[in-house]
């Protein structure tokens, strides 16, 4: 069982690696899910930045997107910019991943909670970066609030705010911290999984065999 629980976390940390090593500011940003109160409107425009540069587009554009698989222009500039197949970003998309609403609205009021909110609205803010936990909570709270389920459009379509701005420099730098983490802790992985491999196959060929008479 152990051993199995390796496997599976040194899976998880190859798809990770390959997750965070997706270039595209689009992608990074439209994947960064978390997230308070009612929204007095919902969110029009993404905006990415990347220092003095900037580009944008429109959420409905996403929700067209999603619906037809049809792309305008401007977001196939960013997928070619990114390296990914349009229908892969459609799936990431409308992927729809099960949440407890109670339990997000419990974890996001925590300390640790709106710890993890602070950090994230450092990548993730509104325009005047004010509010940003208030209104990453609110994206998320709003979403799952039918049916216990969110998508990341969901969550772009609920941020409650006319634009919802995503600095490329931070994600950049996030992304870059990740990928460190996963390549320092991977060998590690590997050294106790083979370990406890061979830890079993002693045990098993020193068990007394079972003699039926």
């Amino acid at each position: 069982m152990i051993a199995f629980c390796l496997r599976s976390f040194r899976s998880s940390l190859h798809g990770l690696t390959q997750f965070v090593s997706l270039n595209s500011l689009l992608t990074g940003a439209a994947i960064i899910v978390v997230a308070s109160s009612q929204p007095t409107q919902a969110a029009e425009r993404l905006y990415v930045t990347y220092g003095p540069l900037g580009r944008s587009f429109s959420i409905e554009e996403l929700r067209n997107f999603a619906d037809t698989g049809e792309t305008t222009r401007r977001l196939r500039w960013y997928l070619n910019l990114a390296n990914v197949e349009p229908e892969k970003f459609r799936q990431i998309l409308t992927k729809q991943v099960p949440v407890n609403l109670k339990l997000i609205d419990r974890i996001t009021y925590s300390l640790l909670g709106e710890f993890a909110l602070f950090q994230v609205g450092q990548v993730v803010h509104t325009k005047s970066r004010r509010a940003n936990i208030q209104a990453l909570r609110a994206a998320l709270i709003i979403s799952t609030t039918n049916d216990n389920k969110i998508s990341i459009l969901e969550f772009l379509e609920n941020y409650p705010t006319q634009g919802m701005y995503i600095d490329g420099v931070v994600l950049a730098r996030v992304v870059r911290d990740v990928k460190d983490v996963v390549d320092d802790i991977e060998p590690v992985v590997v050294a106790v999984e083979e370990f406890l491999a061979n830890l079993i196959c002693e045990c098993d060929s020193n068990q007394t065999p079972t003699t039926v008479p």
